[in-house]
């Protein structure tokens, strides 16, 4: 380890050092190693004038720097790293010129050639254009002449032969089990026959495969739930050409409407049932917490700036900015939200509250925690929602009952859901019922689905 530092100065070939020990630690023929802004300099000692103060054999020619560490190589590292260099560079020189005389041989030789790898042994085989001329003498398939083809026999007879004709015979029966198919170059659907194209997993095909399995569309309301359009796709353990439900078999199909809905479906042992899934298109999550049915629902807030819940536009941004004071759904687009005054709010552009299952949510906390009253009414200038304060009052039987108190704007950290009924020319129901206009179109061709193809005995 050496000690000090040293200053450098441009042009010049003496170096100074500052608590340097060079009378011990250098002598002539050494090498000084040091990095100057970066860049690695190996200067070489022609003298020791003191320990302080030494002379280069060729003047520095970097910049001048001061206060620099340095490392010593002795005349004997360094006569050891050039050396290594010299077979490093030897060796790779060397490796190219094999290179170059082996691609030479193997390119360019005739019979077998011999290659010499990098580390000093060979490898001898055919070079290239032996191999060409070795396929290239193999014997012609074509024509009608009966050519050998000459194999070694199991008992090792090199001569034993074939005929060329039970060759093309073998080749032939190929050609006929693949019928017209075996001249293309590319196969499409409609060279499939039906049976096959059917079990194809694409839309596309117009009936269900009569195995019980494959992929179709719909459009006569086949399951239920107003899904009248759509693709069903159906499995079955089927393993004949008859699908037809009865004991021992599992059909399931997956039927996938126009209109978003899904609808899962089973005819296992002859036991049938359907049943409709929910998702974001059909279901909407409360200000309670609650997973509840969709239709076109208008979500009502006093300040859509200063709410506070992070769900009020639902998990997949269901819901979509209307005004300042509430949201609208796919199915309510075009309705209008306004406030009219403390706790009183207004909805137009429908026609009216939900005729059935739910019409207005009470206001959560979305712990399942009820924190405000609501209603819903029917009034001449649209629908009017207002939000009251719980009030609670002792029965005569020692009882808290619930009602409504004071109205009092919404809270900032829940909302009020609002189900109704849209006009038919709203923009939900308009793109609906251009979807039903297409999907009729597209399916005019379809087949009704029969009993026994896709729901089984029991569906009759």
């Amino acid at each position: 380890m050496t000690t000090g530092t040293i200053s450098l100065t441009n042009a010049s070939a003496s170096i100074t050092g500052s608590g340097t020990a060079f009378t011990s630690e250098l002598k002539a023929g050494d090498f000084i190693f040091t990095t100057v802004n970066g860049i690695n300099y190996t200067l070489g000692v022609d003298s020791v004038t003191s320990a302080t103060e030494l002379t280069l054999t060729v003047a520095f020619n970097g910049s001048t720097t001061s206060d620099l560490s340095f490392e010593v190589i002795t005349r004997q590292a360094m006569v050891g790293i050039t050396a290594q260099l010299a077979a490093d560079t030897a060796r790779a020189i060397r490796g190219l010129n094999y290179d170059k005389q082996n691609w030479q041989q193997v390119l360019s030789g005739s019979g077998t050639v011999t290659v010499n790898l990098p580390d000093g042994s060979s490898y001898s085989g055919p070079s290239w254009i032996s191999l060409v001329s070795s396929l290239n003498s193999k014997a012609s398939l074509s024509g009608s002449t009966v050519q050998k083809f000459w194999v070694q026999s199991a008992e090792g007879d090199d001569n034993a032969a074939v005929p060329v004709s039970l060759l093309k015979g073998s080749i032939s029966n190929a050609i006929d089990a693949l019928g017209s198919m075996a001249h293309l170059s590319q196969v499409s659907r409609s060279n499939l026959d039906s049976e096959l194209s059917r079990n194809l997993f694409a839309c596309g095909a117009t009936a269900a495969n009569t195995q019980g399995a494959g992929v179709y569309t719909f459009n006569n309301t086949p399951f239920g739930y107003g899904a009248q359009y759509g693709i069903c796709a159906q499995f079955s353990n089927q393993t004949t050409d008859t699908g037809a439900a009865g004991s021992g078999v599992w059909q399931h199909y997956l039927a996938m409407s126009t209109s978003g809905d899904l609808i899962y479906v089973t005819n296992v042992n002859s036991s049938y049932s359907a049943r409709k899934l929910y998702s974001t298109s059909n279901t909407t999550t409360n200000s309670s917490g609650a997973l509840v049915p969709a239709s076109p629902i208008v979500r009502i807030v006093n300040s859509v700036a200063d709410n506070t819940r992070q769900d009020v536009i639902g998990t997949a941004d269901e819901y979509t900015q209307q005004s300042d004071y509430g949201y609208v759904n796919d199915e309510s687009e075009g309705c209008k939200i306004a406030k009219t005054g403390t706790g009183t709010y207004l909805i137009i552009g429908a026609t009216g509250l939900a005729t059935d299952l739910w019409q207005v949510m009470d206001c959560g906390n979305g712990q399942g925690r009820i924190i405000a009253l609501a209603t819903a009414t029917e009034i001449d200038q649209g629908v009017q929602v207002q939000c009251f304060k719980q009030k609670y009052t002792l029965t005569d039987d020692g009882e808290l009952e619930m009602s409504k108190g004071d109205l009092i704007d919404i809270p900032n950290d829940t909302w009020i859901d609002v189900r109704l009924e849209m006009p038919d020319d709203s923009v939900w129901n308009k793109s609906q019922t251009q979807m039903t206009a297409s999907s009729s179109y597209a399916t005019s061709t379809t087949t009704t689905l029969s009993t026994t193809t896709t729901l089984g005995a029991s569906t009759s």
